[in-house]
């Protein structure tokens, strides 16, 4: 069925253009596409949908939105039969493969791999990504305009998909509003119906406008979706402001992530052992994993003429800041009170990748609108202090599993996806610590009262990092020395680039408050210190096998001095060695003292 609807795809981005002038572009023959397509409602599909000449883009819409109506239209009443309940579920696939069927169209204008396989010019291709993004075009010698001119077909694929989502929202939350609330959510069809229509969603919003030459590289073989949901920041048009920045639309959004998400329970009381649970569960599952792919895209929307002003801009930040920390709120809220779940259960995977998901749009909040409006917002310190909560659940969890495997951090399970969302936290603190507002004293008050906040608020994650990180890379030593285990060269290599661009982030993190960073430092290093002194005193003429309590307080001490080395010291390759601005202002008279001379001493002996 795919295949087919890709075909079709392909067939309607060829006979998109109309032209005056033949000798401009290529043209594709009208006689032979009008033959393939009686040979097939003739032979093949005598009920076939036919679109008349001259409003083929506006009919296939209407006919696609009415596809995609259709189930929800039906759903409002009550089946009365078994008969009923299979029409139902034919219309729910129908309005399925509709969607599946737009997102095609758009990723054939899009210019993924299957444009390379047209054997047509360059030319056709820009043409067609223009006509379909605007409607129509002149370039001053041929008039070239799309099938349809009132509205471009990207409008229209997102009228679409947005009637169909709003649909959806209205139908799942109503639903849940009643006592067939468990019950919407075991129907196998509406649950992919869904997850094909968020995912056309972003399929539209990831489109690229103003695509130039370089977009064109066939040569790459680079594919359309990976490129297109990889992009940073998001710049739509100021015509779709009132589908996108618009309260009520966000506020449904979250609600429905809220009643899909799969909590604890899982939807089912535990019910991982069946299959048919098992399966509705990773349905269900993957709707709320789109839905929390379209709340990331709307959070990477940029500023430009979507929005009208800076207070605009603020209050749509604070909307998705605030939808983002009540579900990880109430993810912490829900493992302080049961504790965490068992790795490997359906339940658990379905939360791991919710969390990381939590983590990567927060992260991109922070890129994508600055500290500069975040901490204008009335929910800052609540983002700072679930980042701090969040990061610290996770870094004990890390440690808490690498201790029952013994420093075996091959058989950790849940080391990826945690490293994944403590990375996510870290680059939060990059990107609010490194900021030129912050960073350059330019801010004034403002910027001071968000340093502060960060200090007090946000830098106290660098002590258990510091303290979680050493332990487990002591486990991880004293694990390998006693097994005689190595690395090879080239996985050594990554862990240690790996190493050092983590602790580049953590170096970030500990410079919000450097006096209370280096007194964790001091610490950890005034119980290391006699410890390694005995080891060296005891160690006498050399020759005795490293045991694995020496490697790993070897390891310790290894660790602790990278630790303060990119704490203290930045990479100063290629430029003049300066010391970091944020260790020169924590020197400075008035701001530390004593306490500064305390924690210089400590390193120095």
């Amino acid at each position: 069925a795919m295949a087919c609807l890709s075909c079709a795809s392909s067939f309607w981005k060829r006979g998109w253009t109309h032209h005056d002038n033949a000798s401009s572009v290529v043209q594709i023959k009208d006689d032979q596409q009008s033959y393939l397509e009686s040979l097939i409602t003739t032979n093949l599909l005598p009920s076939m949908q036919r679109f008349h000449n001259g409003e083929e883009a506006q009919e296939l819409f209407g006919y696609l939105n009415s596809l995609l109506a259709s189930p929800f239209e039906q759903q409002q009443q009550q089946p009365t039969a078994t008969t009923t309940t299979t029409s139902m579920q034919q219309r729910q696939y129908t309005a399925a493969m509709s969607a599946s069927f737009l997102s095609l169209l758009v990723g054939e204008f899009t210019g993924g791999n299957s444009s390379a396989r047209y054997n047509l010019p360059v030319e056709f291709h820009r043409l067609c990504h223009h006509l379909f993004e605007s409607g129509s075009s002149n370039d001053g010698s041929a008039v070239v305009s799309s099938v349809n001119d009132k509205k471009s077909g990207l409008d229209a694929t997102l009228h679409c998909s947005m009637t169909a989502l709003s649909s959806l929202v209205g139908y799942i939350l109503n639903s849940t509003a009643t006592s067939s609330s468990t019950a919407v959510f075991q129907d196998e069809s509406l649950l992919e119906l869904g997850s094909c229509i968020i995912d056309v969603t972003c399929d539209v919003l990831s489109w690229e406008f103003g695509a130039g030459a370089s977009k064109w590289d066939f040569s790459s073989g680079s594919n359309r979706k990976g490129n297109n949901h990889n992009r940073v920041l998001l710049r739509p048009p100021q015509r779709w402001k009132q589908v996108l920045i618009n309260p009520e639309f966000l506020g449904a959004m979250f609600q429905m992530y809220t009643a899909v998400r799969v909590g604890r329970g899982g939807g089912g009381g535990g019910e991982d052992s069946s299959s048919r649970s098992g399966l509705i569960m990773g349905k269900r599952g993957r709707l709320a994993h789109l839905l929390r792919q379209l709340l990331l895209q709307l959070s990477s929307i940029a500023g430009g003429p979507i929005f009208a002003d800076e207070n605009e801009r603020g209050a749509y930040a604070g909307f998705l800041l605030d939808g983002c920390l009540n579900e990880m709120e109430s993810i912490l809220k829900e493992q302080q009170q049961h504790g965490q779940l068992p790795e490997g259960s359906i339940a658990s995977d379905l939360l791991s990748a919710e969390i990381v998901d939590l983590c990567t749009i927060l992260s991109r909040l922070t890129t994508n609108f600055r500290i500069q409006v975040l901490s204008q917002l009335p929910s800052f310190p609540r983002f700072l202090t679930a980042l701090c909560t969040m990061g610290q659940w996770l870094l004990e969890s890390n440690l808490a599993e690498c201790q029952s495997v013994e420093g075996d951090v091959e058989c950790m399970e849940g080391l990826d996806w945690r490293n994944d969302a403590i990375a996510q936290i870290l680059q939060c603190s990059d990107a609010m610590g490194d900021d030129y507002w912050l960073a350059s004293g330019t801010g004034g008050q403002e910027a001071a009262t968000a340093s502060q906040a960060l200090a007090s608020m946000l830098a106290p994650l660098y002590g258990p990092y510091c303290m979680c990180r050493v332990r487990m890379s002591c486990l991880e030593e004293h694990y390998m020395t006693r097994e005689a285990a190595e690395l090879d060269e080239i996985r050594e290599e990554i862990s240690a680039f790996g190493l050092e661009e983590e602790m580049a982030s953590a170096a970030s993190l500990g410079r919000l408050h450097v006096l209370a960073s280096m007194t964790t430092l001091a610490g950890m290093f005034q119980q290391c210190m006699p410890r390694l002194m005995a080891l060296f005193e005891g160690a006498g003429t050399g020759g005795e096998m490293l045991s694995p309590d020496m490697a790993a307080l070897l390891e310790e001490a290894r660790m602790l001095l990278l630790c303060a080395g990119h704490l203290l010291t930045d990479d100063c390759v290629g430029e003049t060695p300066a010391i970091p601005e944020s260790v020169v202002r924590a020197c400075q008279p008035g701001r530390g003292g004593a306490e500064s001379d305390s924690w210089t001493a400590s390193i120095l002996t």
